[in-house]
């Protein structure tokens, strides 16, 4: 197999159908799509069975609940191909997605490929395209990442090609345990092992952000948790890579300043589930508390000194006006 598709569904029973759908009507011989069905309570293990009973290049696998990483992990156990794509249940790939990518592999045959996304959220449709661009040493593809580790552009596991050789290799893996900055992790730990990269303006994958219950979309409660999970994991794998010590540095220059961010992004939680000014303060002042307490270092930009000052001098006024904002940026 050239390309293995795997695809987490949890009651995905509205959405599965066109998921797989968008995947078999480019009747492809060399493609494998992996459904791994993780406990769900509606009728998506039926439907999974079904397309599986039907076509060959589908291929079931049915676990307990345990998350979109143990999900998406259970896919790559089970994958062949020479190359990996994760699919949502919620979502679907363009009808030319595999004869472009084919044309993508073939012009840059790069370590890591990059594709743009439609982000469809009901009422209108907005484009998110990665531009163009070609890597070819990991001269060139280190900034890059770090910049994309800055600007949260590395977060999702979507529109992206992955080898599968560099992933076994390395054994990289989604942490076990963590819903929540997963594929952010995934992504950079992967980002270790790729000396090359490319990324395309074409559309071809359609996100939708509609159904916020979805695997790998729903709201957590034990954020605290899932985060530590997953940067304990993340610090693991950069400790253990075989990379140059000043790559670790870039690298833990840019994850640092991921925490610092990631404050920015809870404020906005806090918001949305309309908790107190008060609250809000008193929980900001413990998370900056906390982020300061590490004695992180970030990246030497203008960029990363105005966004991490705030939490620097406890301003969490500032901290909660600029979530207020994104707030309200996201309704609009």
């Amino acid at each position: 197999m050239k390309y293995s598709v795997i695809i987490p569904a949890y009651n995905a029973e509205k959405t599965i159908n066109r998921c797989v759908d968008s995947l078999l009507e480019q009747k492809r011989s060399d493609i494998e799509i992996v459904l791994v069905n993780d406990g769900s309570k509606d009728s998506s293990g039926d439907i999974c069975k079904a397309y599986a009973a039907e076509h060959n290049c589908v291929h079931y696998i049915e676990k307990e609940n345990g998350g979109v990483s143990s999900a998406r992990n259970a896919g790559l156990d089970a994958a062949t191909g020479e190359y990996v794509l994760f699919v949502d249940s919620d979502d679907h790939v363009a009808p030319d997605l595999f004869a472009n990518i084919d044309r993508m592999v073939d012009t840059e045959d790069a370590d890591w490929i990059r594709f743009s996304v439609c982000v469809d959220n009901g009422t209108e449709k907005k484009e998110n395209t990665c531009g163009r661009f070609s890597y070819r040493s990991r001269e060139e593809l280190l900034p890059h990442i770090v910049n994309d580790i800055c600007s949260k552009a590395i977060n999702g596991p979507w529109a992206k090609l992955y080898k599968r050789s560099i992933i076994e290799e390395h054994n990289i893996r989604f942490p076990e345990g963590a819903s929540v900055g997963e594929d952010r992790v995934f992504n950079i730990v992967y980002s270790f092992f790729a000396k090359s990269a490319a990324g395309y303006g074409y559309v071809g994958y359609v996100l939708d952000t509609q159904n916020e219950n979805s695997l790998s979309r729903k709201r957590h409660k034990d954020l605290d948790r899932q985060f530590d999970i997953a940067d304990s994991y993340l610090d693991r794998k950069l400790a253990e890579a075989r990379i140059p010590d000043e790559e670790k540095d870039s690298y833990r220059r840019a994850i640092d300043f991921g925490h610092c961010r990631g404050i920015y992004h809870d404020a906005k939680l806090m918001i949305q589930d309309r908790k107190g000014w008060f609250c809000r303060q008193k929980e900001l002042m413990r998370l900056c508390r906390r982020i300061n307490g590490k004695h992180m270092k970030y990246p030497k930009t203008t960029y990363c000194r105005l966004i991490t000052l705030p939490v620097r001098l406890y301003l969490t006024l500032v901290i909660d006006a600029m979530a207020w904002k994104l707030t309200r940026g996201a309704e609009d």
